[in-house]
């Protein structure tokens, strides 16, 4: 129990370890080197046992070993740092008895109890500290052979020194509290908001899971029936029964495009919501030979695609660097009003990112679209008979954006458009 009490007595906090022994250190030499002024400047003054080089080294030793990390000594460093200070001011005290009060110990006195009361910052030490050194110093005095007002003037001083000190203390003392006590309540409610975050966070990660397996579900259900009445109407379409007539085929016909387009529309929910997030499944990218497998798929009799140089190795997740090159080509090819469609794939590379950009000579795009050709389901065009769901662009522009990207349009109407999107570098 006694042992307990003397430790937590003499332990200190890390920011007052690292307060006192910053102190120690500077004031070893600084101490060392005003005495020896003092000696320089009055050759008559007394130092005994060499106190000016012994207490310098030892307040050097005890700040260096707060470095050291012992553990023993960490959890006693306050008993440390008192019972040199103590020393070291008793030690002055009974220099200043030696050279009878001269005002130039005297002053090394005062400003040592000022500044050691500030140090210790614990009210048991001070207290200990205080009232052996006013026994210490009302000795001498007493047995000094000085006059009463000059006694009288010591120790008044001396008083008036402890005094101030222990209310500065004190001031420092309540501040400490009270900033710890703001401290620790920060910290609760730190906690609770990150506490908060984290439940959110699985909340939030248990409903997207579930929508994710409601988007595969659906599309999976509505795929079925769909590929059913493509084919019943596909047979249907091509019997040579004289029953069905040209009508009835005609809107057989387009019964399978409707079809046709909820299939598409379907699969591209699917695709749009069941993106892997970045970090899954990145690796090395050749995209010069994944680009120019995607172009030899693409290409046709009126559709020139060309490199304008060779493509990089980029680090990246290969589905998905593949679907952002593939739908911005079949966008270009499928939006391209031109009888023989050109389309140019180039690439700038800094110390942060790759640019790449993908141009057409196609009907362009106005500016007032340029931000809407990127929402989901929006498309320019409400002709039926495209293949246009208006989810292509959405879906490049969610995986360009969650691997850190950026994608925009460059586009005048008549004048074709470029495609810019950018990877960083990793």
């Amino acid at each position: 129990m006694t042992k307990n009490v003397l430790q937590n007595i003499g332990s200190l906090k890390p920011f007052e370890i690292r307060n006192s022994y910053i102190t120690l250190i500077l004031g070893a030499p600084s101490t060392y080197i005003y005495l020896e002024i003092i000696k320089h400047y009055n050759p008559d003054i007394i130092l005994p046992f060499y106190g000016n080089i012994v207490f310098a080294l030892i307040f050097l030793l005890i700040g260096i070993s707060a470095n050291f990390r012992v553990k023993f000594i960490l959890q006693n460093y306050g008993w440390l740092v008192f019972g040199s200070t103590m020393a070291f001011q008793h030690y002055l005290t009974y220099a200043t008895h030696l050279n009878n009060f001269s005002l130039d110990i005297l002053l090394v006195n005062y400003v040592f109890v000022f500044g050691s009361v500030l140090l210790l910052s614990n009210r048991i030490l001070v207290l200990i500290y205080s009232f052996t050194e006013a026994i210490h110093l009302a000795y001498v005095v007493y047995i000094s052979d000085l006059d009463a007002m000059r006694e009288s003037a010591i120790l008044l001083s001396t008083m008036a020194i402890f005094i101030c000190a222990f209310w500065m203390m004190n001031g420092f003392i309540r501040y400490q509290r009270k900033m710890e006590l703001l401290n620790s309540t920060l910290e609760d409610t730190v906690q609770q908001h990150t506490l908060d975050l984290e439940i959110r966070a699985k909340e939030l990660l248990e409903k997207n899971k579930d929508l994710e397996e409601f988007a595969y579900v659906v599309s999976h259900d509505l795929k079925r029936p769909l590929r059913n009445i493509y084919t019943l109407t596909d047979w249907l379409s091509e019997d040579d029964d004289e029953q069905i007539n040209a009508e009835a085929i005609k809107s057989l016909q387009q019964i399978k495009g409707q079809v046709a387009q909820m299939d598409l529309l379907v699969e591209g929910i699917l695709n749009y919501s069941l993106q892997a997030e970045p970090e899954q499944s990145v690796k090395e990218v050749n995209l010069h030979t994944t680009v120019k497998r995607i172009v030899d798929s693409l290409a046709g009799e009126n559709v020139s695609v060309s490199l304008e140089k060779k493509l990089p190795r980029v680090l990246y997740n290969e589905s998905q660097i593949q679907q952002i090159f593939f739908n911005l080509l079949q966008n270009a090819i499928k939006h391209n009003d031109k009888e023989h469609i050109e389309i140019s794939i180039d690439y700038e590379v800094n110390k942060l990112q790759y640019k790449f950009f993908i141009k057409d000579n196609g009907p362009g795009i106005a500016e007032k679209y340029h931000g809407k050709i990127f929402e989901l389901f929006q498309k320019l065009q409400t002709d039926v008979q495209e293949e246009a769901i208006g989810i292509g662009l959405a879906l490049v522009k969610k995986i360009v954006e969650r691997n850190d990207g950026k994608i925009y349009v460059k586009s005048t109407e008549g004048n074709g458009a470029t495609f810019i999107f950018t990877i960083p570098k990793k």
